[in-house]
């Protein structure tokens, strides 16, 4: 019985290579079937066709294994089909049909359900973009975390700006916004209403432009111009602590478990217990001697401790950071042997707030800021200003005024250029002055 042969097809393709043929003679009939493989001419062997051991393709070829078994079962195939065949279904359109469906099958279209084409608005688009986000399907494409989902963080950001998109609309009597809708009017209109109506203050602002910037970018509708969408600028009045009042938070006697502190909000009244200030107490302090941000310190966990250092991924950056252990955080930690305490950031900076009253942290202090686009300024006792964010600010800028190098804070901090990290810690010109004459001294200079 005759068997099939395999040659090149004479005629290479663009690229240099040369489809692999197989020829198959039978009953009169002779078959040229593509085997769908094309190899460069010097990897093929012609003396295939007059050897059972000899295989087409040399071993030294690109994928020659794969490739040889598929021509052998190819082979294989055509003589059991032909074998097979009956009558006048034995010819060569027969067997190329067969080992069509075997080699090269159709797909056959299929009806699907599909969900019928939307015509989305912005508010739709937005929408969209945020269950995208949440089950990952959209995901970061900028930057060293190309690739990767958005943090939690991000989508709940979104869907605080859609929420004042929303109430926008409900003010102005607006149903719908279609993209061509979003312009330098709607700019300056929502503008109007975030800052005289709301109250908001810059930064919220900036935050709300940002995300709709963010919304028509990915959308692609013609027509925006993004020119028209300024981010105000704005320096945040944050707060932050001295080592000394640090140490008064630190000292702090928590340790009777039958107190209890009351505390009110609006009109609801609360008995908060020691333990569970004590405990608030632990997580400010983690944030204060390591510069961590909340979501990393109430998320830290004792595996994330190696030695002398703390190492873990930041959530917000996923940039990893190494932090050495300050001998004042070593009490601390000392006193969880299994889980760190951990804690909701409403709750952590409504509990603070009493820690920092109770260590005495009750002297005045001066604040501004930007509700409605106008600098305010207003006198408020210290322990009502501290927050979560205290904590990090309070370790950059402590570490700065002992005189640790910028570049040094930064690596834990993970700030990734100077001129930012400068910006965020809360040193006047006069600390800067003093750290200057402290070096200039040392140097003996």
């Amino acid at each position: 019985m005759a068997k099939p042969k395999f040659y090149l097809e004479p005629r290479p393709a663009e690229n240099g290579k040369q489809a692999i043929n197989m020829f198959y003679s039978f009953n009169g009939q002779r078959l040229q079937y593509y085997t769908g493989i094309r190899i460069e001419v010097k990897y093929f062997r012609p003396e295939c066709n007059t050897s059972d051991v000899i295989k087409p393709i040399k071993s030294t070829a690109p994928f020659a294994t794969q490739n040889n078994k598929k021509l052998a079962e190819m082979a294989l195939d055509a003589v059991s089909i032909e074998c097979n065949a009956k009558g006048e279904n034995l010819t060569a359109k027969f067997v190329k049909e067969q080992l069509d469906l075997i080699y090269k099958p159709k797909i056959k279209a299929v009806k699907q359900l599909t969900e019928p084409e939307i015509n989305h608005t912005f508010v739709t688009f937005f929408e969209q973009i945020i269950k995208d986000t949440i089950c990952g399907k959209r995901l970061i494409s900028v930057g060293k975390n190309n690739g990767s989902r958005y943090t939690r963080n991000a989508y709940k950001n979104y869907g605080i700006t859609l929420s004042a998109v929303k109430r926008y609309m409900k003010y102005m009597g607006i149903t719908t916004l279609p993209f061509e809708t979003i312009n330098k009017e709607f700019y300056e209109n929502f503008r109007f209403y975030c800052y005289n109506i709301e109250n908001k203050e810059k930064s919220t602002f900036g935050s709300y432009i940002k995300d709709i910037k963010t919304v028509m970018s990915e959308s692609n509708a013609p027509g925006f111009k993004t020119k028209d969408y300024i981010i105000p600028s704005y320096e945040a009045d944050t707060l932050y602590l001295t080592v000394e009042q640090i140490n008064q938070i630190s000292i702090l006697d928590l340790s009777d478990k039958t107190k209890f502190h009351i505390h009110t909000k609006g009109d609801e009244v609360f008995k908060i217990g020691y333990p569970t200030l004590d405990k608030v107490r632990d997580l400010f302090l983690i944030g204060c001697y390591t510069g961590l941000r909340f979501s990393d310190f109430n998320t830290l966990d004792i595996q994330s401790i190696d030695g002398d250092f703390i190492k873990i991924k930041q959530i917000k950056t996923g940039s990893r950071v190494t932090i050495p252990i300050m001998n004042k955080l070593r009490p601390v930690l000392s006193k969880y042997s299994d889980n760190l305490p951990t804690i909701s950031n409403q709750k952590f900076n409504d509990y603070i707030k009493i820690v920092a009253q109770l260590a005495g942290l009750t002297q005045t202090r001066k604040t501004t800021n930007t509700k409605g686009n106008i600098e305010n300024e207003d006198i408020q006792p210290l322990y009502s200003l501290v927050t979560s964010h205290c904590c990090r600010r309070s370790y950059a800028t402590n570490m700065f005024k002992a005189g640790v190098p910028p570049m040094f804070i930064m690596s834990a901090t993970g700030h990734k250029t100077e001129t930012s990290f400068l910006k965020y810690i809360r040193a006047n010109n006069d600390d800067k002055a003093k750290l200057l004459a402290q070096t200039l001294q040392k140097l003996g200079l």
